[in-house]
């Protein structure tokens, strides 16, 4: 949450260096307040919506540079470019399914390609929006993806730590029950035929006294070691066959005052109902902790979803080291559900904890499962870098390209400019099919008129790119023109 606020407001502040610029495109004040807003909700729901995040980002992104295109196109681009690009990463990072992130990416990109062609600027704008989703959103998406593939190798590991952990505790409970069966067959047997063999010999008429005392004496000693034994049986044997507490009584044994609503009627999986049980217990023993006398409401729905959810603590409560909660999100995982624990808005705390009706099956090798998962890992680190590769050669081709095109198609030779007569009908001029899309800033036009401009010659590189005719028209009569030398240095 704080690495998002502070993304937020580095994103932020060039939305506000945006409105206190001198450039003609600045944002107005209420356009600075309706981005951040915009921009606050994307980052706030990124991690559950990612789709709905990137969507918010890149409508913001294409109105804020569609509308400010044609008079000051550089204030639109970068305004919120930090903004797009971090939502982009986010979405890619958080999506579990990348398609409708690809989707919302790809629906942008139409929407502002067609809009640009259209409405804003022609075709010089659609390669700008080309561009700019291009680099500010497919490639951090992309750089997303791949951050979330190596979280997931990572996962693996630990998830993997804990079955092993999990599987020694199994064997060793295994091993246990194992050895109070072979104590119970042969060595409780063996003691159970002695005793009686001395209780026999105990009655023998031909033994003296003192003989019989002895006898006795050894039949309580094998009394007594068959005691013992059974004794070390029931501990070998602890936690196998155990019934399960319910959550009616776990929620009793708790001493709460505790409003239980149990919309489960049929029976639970055994693991499943220990899970249920200890994540229960593990919450309303919290709750005595560190919230003693706040009220308390427990529901399990018919679904499996366990919620524990208390107010404000009448009093100062405990501060505790929260090794609990991760102990019980580990185990609900385990099972194959999920886990949630947070604070409430009204100050209070609630538990949370989704589980399967069976759990999760765990037949796969380890090893197997980490080949899986670092191919799927260097498969996504492939198509990041293919993805980032495309977009680059894109832009490096296409924009040159396009300038070329721009130039050399939009050429009005000096023998054509110097042909070209005031007061002459435009349909009776010779000149080229298209005009060149970089209309420049700054220059006065004859009022009333309609100004076209034209390149002066093909090569779109040289010092004198910048240099355009400039012809305007009244009533489709050409009023005015001029060579408008604009020298790069």
């Amino acid at each position: 949450m704080w690495v998002r606020l502070v993304l937020w407001v580095c994103a932020a502040s060039l939305v506000v260096a945006a409105a206190a610029t001198s450039r003609p495109g600045r944002l107005a004040v209420w356009e600075v307040v309706l981005y951040l807003a915009v921009l606050g909700v994307a980052f706030k729901v990124v991690p559950r919506r990612p789709a709905v995040a990137l969507g918010l980002a890149l409508g913001a992104w294409l109105v804020c540079y569609l509308v400010r295109v044609e008079f000051d196109s550089a204030t639109g681009m970068i305004a919120l470019a930090p903004a797009l690009a971090i939502t982009s990463f986010l979405a890619g990072r958080h999506a579990q399914d990348p398609r409708a992130t690809a989707i919302a990416l790809t629906v942008a990109e139409i929407a502002g390609v067609v809009v640009a062609l259209t409405e804003r600027g022609g075709s010089d704008t659609a390669l700008a929006v080309t561009s700019g989703v291009g680099v500010l959103g497919v490639v951090p998406w992309a750089f997303g993806r791949f951050r979330r593939r190596y979280w997931e190798l990572r996962e693996v590991g630990w998830e993997h730590a804990s079955l092993l952990e999990r599987d020694v505790d199994n064997a060793r409970n295994a091993e246990r029950a194992r050895l109070a069966g072979e104590m119970h067959d042969l060595v409780g047997h063996e003691l159970a035929r002695a005793a009686l063999l001395t209780g026999a010999l105990e009655l023998e008429p031909t033994l003296t006294a003192q003989q019989r005392e002895a006898a006795k004496t050894a039949r309580a000693s094998v009394t007594a070691a068959a005691e013992r034994l059974a004794d070390v049986m029931q501990v070998l044997r602890a936690d196998e066959d155990e019934p399960v507490a319910t959550i009616e009584e776990v929620v009793a044994r708790s001493g709460l005052d505790a409003d239980l609503t149990n919309g489960r009627t049929t029976p639970i999986d055994g693991i499943i109902a220990r899970t249920v049980h200890r994540v229960a217990a593990e919450a309303l023993t919290n709750v005595i902790k560190h919230a003693p006398g706040a009220k308390v409401t427990v529901t399990l729905t018919a679904n499996l979803e366990l919620r524990i959810t208390n107010g404000p603590a009448p009093r100062t409560h405990a501060v505790g080291s929260g090794k609990g909660l991760v102990g019980l999100a580990e185990r609900v995982a385990l099972v194959g559900g999920w886990f949630e624990a947070a604070p409430s808005d009204d100050g209070g705390f609630e538990v949370r904890a989704k589980l399967p009706e069976r759990p999760r099956a765990r037949n796969t090798p380890t090893h197997v499962r980490r080949e899986r998962t670092e191919k799927e890992l260097r498969k996504s680190a492939r198509r990041t870098v293919l993805i980032t590769s495309v977009v680059c050669a894109g832009i490096a081709i296409g924009v040159p390209g396009y300038m070329v095109f721009d130039a050399v198609t939009s050429v009005l030779t000096p023998q054509q400019f110097e042909r070209a007569q005031l007061g002459q009908n435009e349909d009776d001029m010779d000149l080229p099919l298209r005009t060149r899309v970089d209309n420049p800033l700054g220059v006065t036009a004859p009022p009333g008129t309609e100004c076209r401009y034209y390149s002066t010659h093909p090569n779109p590189f040289d010092g004198d790119r910048h240099d355009l005719h400039q012809l305007c028209f009244r009533d489709d009569r050409l009023v005015s023109k001029q060579w408008l030398a604009r020298r790069s240095g």
